[in-house]
């Protein structure tokens, strides 16, 4: 019963959100008549081929990124769930077997500035599209400068044991899927890769929707 009453109220949020950010049937790139991103602007995102540690759909520019921004920064769910798609993709074609999702958490300045994580809001659609849990167990405990504004090496000073976990027992014996918009040095993304697995995972496996060039 209880399981039977959150999906109700999961799908009245989705039909809220459809009332407050009515669906276009525009590209949202080119603004031609489709739905979501047509094909013609999907084909111009530079893919990411290279099989590297950190699984990325595409590279942050053009299309992607504008996607990311419209997402993150102006509540474009139409874009966010574009890129659930991608990372769907992704999830598929390398055939990523997981037991739960966990993503990366907000600062609490970003959470009251965006008034969302778009990590988590990815990393939970993603769960429901594989039906696995979707733990947020991931804590930021340390205030830290803005990533972006530092250079590699200060990335990883800034970043170092800046996150905690609520508790041990989601995360150990299990496989587990890491989720971030964009990976730039990797810094965050190795900092909880870190605390993961020193709190028993069995395996992680890292994605983004993005990747910066530098």
């Amino acid at each position: 019963m209880g399981k039977r009453i959150i999906e109700l109220l999961i799908t009245l949020k989705d039909e809220i959100l459809d009332i407050i950010y009515p669906p276009k049937n525009t590209c949202i790139i080119c603004e031609n008549e489709f739905a979501g991103i047509c094909p013609i602007c999907e084909g111009k995102i530079q893919r990411v081929k290279d099989d590297d540690e950190i699984l990325s759909y595409g590279y942050y520019s053009g299309v992607l990124k504008k996607l990311v921004l419209e997402f993150k920064y102006k509540k474009n769910f139409i874009a966010g769930n574009v890129l659930v798609e991608f990372l769907y993709e992704v999830i598929d074609k390398k055939n990523i077997k997981i037991d739960a999702i966990v993503f990366i958490p907000s600062s609490k300045k970003a959470l009251k500035e965006r008034g969302f994580n778009q990590c988590e809001y990815l990393a939970k659609e993603i769960s429901k599209k594989l039906r696995v849990n979707l733990y947020k167990d991931i804590i930021k405990v340390k205030n830290t400068k803005e990533q972006k504004l530092l250079s590699k090496e200060d990335r990883y000073k800034n970043i170092k044991d800046a996150f905690a976990l609520k508790s041990e027992k989601n995360i150990k014996n299990k496989h587990l899927l890491l989720i971030d918009d964009v990976i730039t040095t990797g810094a965050t993304l190795y900092e909880c890769e870190k605390l993961l697995k020193k709190s028993g995972a069995s395996s992680i496996k890292i994605l983004t929707v993005a990747k910066s060039y530098i």
